[in-house]
């Protein structure tokens, strides 16, 4: 069976559309829960969006595993540099399949790592975003998240950890791509408008086990680069530091996601999530890329992760 998830933004009546979830519900997929989807950021009428720019997903043959590495870092760790520098390098060795994102919080969301002052001379740029923040308190507990930098490497648990130093990173991936145990495929498609500067991103999901576990998908909002102040090893302030992979939030701001698969979804489900996105003001849609997971909401490990660029 297939299932659909459909995002809609109720704005229908006050610009004169006629909007039914049973527009994209009626072609052979079945709704299972409904978010806002904004309609508006479409330049023209939403059925024509459905008519004519709705993606059509090929069969998806992928049968291998990606991994997500999540660097938890602060632009005042002085530590942080060089845990960012292995993240990367660890992606440029094999970046069709490991990915990075690099989230600003610390344990408890202290943020003493992540403090700034706009008036300061440097230091005036607020990392942290509430998912971020989120993770930190969810996180502070039972995983091993002792501090700045560490990281989790599909939040896989090892030897009881599953927050681990940039030490154990490459290891834990390679262990994970070997194994290759691809328990759900992902793809994706996004439609930008340059014109309302923001667009529509359709992900399908496919459970290909028949484990009986609720699978959740996140959707992070990636900034590729960006130049800004960062205290490094030799604890030197850093005008023209290069933060990679900056972790903006999540595309609808639950940074837990939302539910895909459930104990009773058998092996070769589908679903089709719905998400609409405007760039936020001063941001380049070329230099960002969304990253989509989905994980096992029991042990919060990461089942699959894909990339998909915004232009």
């Amino acid at each position: 069976m297939q299932f659909r998830l459909v995002i809609f933004f109720m704005l229908a009546i006050a610009i004169g559309i006629s909007l039914s979830s049973c527009d994209k519900v009626e072609n052979a997929y079945e709704a299972s829960a409904t978010v806002e989807l904004d309609t508006t950021l479409y330049p023209g009428s939403w059925q024509d969006y459905l008519d004519n720019d709705y993606p059509v997903f090929p069969q998806n043959n992928n049968t291998d595993i990606n991994v997500l590495i999540e660097d938890y870092t602060g632009h005042k760790c002085n530590n942080c540099p060089t845990a960012a520098t292995i993240a990367h390098d660890i992606h440029e060795n094999n970046p069709q399949r490991i990915f990075v994102a690099s989230i600003h919080t610390d344990p408890g969301a202290q943020l003493s790592f992540q403090s700034f002052d706009p008036d300061a001379p440097y230091y005036t740029t607020d990392h942290t975003n509430p998912d971020a923040v989120a993770y930190g308190i969810e996180f502070q507990n039972g995983f091993n998240f002792i501090g700045n930098p560490q990281g989790t490497v599909n939040r896989k648990i090892v030897d009881g950890k599953m927050f681990d130093f940039s030490g154990t990173w490459q290891s834990r991936a390679s262990d994970i791509l070997n194994t290759n145990e691809l328990k759900v495929n992902i793809q994706s498609h996004f439609n930008f408008f340059p014109s309302t500067n923001g667009g529509f991103l359709h992900v399908e999901l496919e459970k290909l086990t028949s484990e009986e576990t609720v699978i959740n998908t996140v959707v992070y909002v990636i900034q590729d680069s960006l130049v800004d102040w960062q205290l490094m090893p030799d604890n030197t302030n850093n005008e023209f530091y290069v933060h990679r992979d900056k972790h903006l939030g999540s595309i609808d701001d639950n940074p837990f996601g939302v539910e895909a698969f459930n104990t009773v979804s058998p092996s070769n489900s589908k679903i089709t999530l719905d998400y609409s996105y405007e760039i936020p003001t001063g941001l380049d849609p070329s230099n960002m890329h969304f990253l989509i997971y989905a994980y096992d909401t029991d042990t919060y490990e990461i089942l699959h992760v894909i990339k998909q660029s915004i232009e």
